[in-house]
């Protein structure tokens, strides 16, 4: 991949990991408190996605799209609109949510890893870390999910 196509996809990476922080931000506002704690430390997870992306087109040479914060308009939409709804509900769509972002980090390493170069696999590397933490939360949102269906059939 050439940088130009690297800092178009960090781009867009960058948008949608404002709108996952817009997602998790409003932490508080939920009963239970196990989602409280972990919605809060996957905001802060989100702030370091969004900074280390960040980090990486400025360090490219290039210029943080200015499209980021409506990624973070929709993450806040979204949230108050998921809010309205179930908790379960929430945990849902956000387990899809992350389980999206997992896809999309792997097919962009993937791109990257085709690549010898060493700016590829140093970009690679930090998408790698992101997609992991991504899968994870998706797994945690899963587990959650479980523990909901699991009460129901009592």
């Amino acid at each position: 991949m050439k940088v130009t196509e690297i800092i178009a996809e960090l781009n867009k990476i960058l948008t949608l990991e404002h709108g996952h922080l817009g997602m998790y931000k409003n932490f508080s506002g939920y009963q239970d408190k196990e989602i409280r704690r972990t919605f809060r430390r996957f905001a802060e997870i989100e702030m370091e996605h969004i900074n280390k992306v960040r980090n990486a087109i400025l360090n490219l040479g290039g210029k943080p799209s200015i499209i980021i914060e409506g990624g973070d308009i929709i993450g806040r939409l979204f949230g108050v609109t998921i809010n309205l709804a179930s908790e379960k509900d929430v945990v849902k769509t956000f387990s899809w949510v992350e389980k999206k972002s997992h896809q999309g980090y792997a097919g962009f390493v993937s791109k990257l890893e085709q690549h010898n170069g060493t700016m590829q696999q140093f970009i690679a590397e930090i998408a790698a870390a992101n997609m992991l933490e991504a899968r994870l939360m998706h797994l945690w949102l899963e587990d959650k999910l479980l523990k909901y269906n699991s009460r129901k059939l009592k």
